[in-house]
């Protein structure tokens, strides 16, 4: 019988070119993302990649994605994310993206600004 474990990556960071002001889709700015996925499949019986996820190929995909991509709020962005990752992965059920673009422009100095996003299939 298929476990459902939850698998995560943090800190997958870019410079991608999102944003309202017209400015920001030309400078550009750093993001970062954190990733968690439920996943349904046998890897911890198995010891098999393919019954799990590849989180260095989910990684380098939502890297690529954020610098590649131009939209204009990251809650597109993330769910632009979300929908090619349950696409490209039929064993996650539940994921949650987060992302954050530090040090905002923003009138007050703030560390980080960003949006998390849950998607359930």
């Amino acid at each position: 019988m298929p476990s459902t474990f939850t698998v995560f990556v943090r800190g997958i960071e870019f410079y991608g070119f999102h944003g309202v002001p017209a400015e920001e889709r030309v400078i550009g700015h750093r993001y970062r993302v954190d990733i968690e996925m439920k996943v349904a499949g046998d890897a911890d019986t198995s010891d098999l990649i393919e019954d799990t996820v590849d989180y260095g190929a989910i990684s380098v995909l939502i890297a690529r994605m954020g610098q590649e991509v131009k939209v204009l709020t990251v809650e597109r962005l993330a769910r632009m994310m979300a929908e090619r990752l349950l696409d490209g992965y039929p064993t996650i059920q539940d994921i949650n993206i987060r992302i954050a673009k530090p040090f905002p422009p923003a009138p007050v100095i703030a560390l980080e600004a960003g949006v998390e996003l849950r998607v359930t299939r």
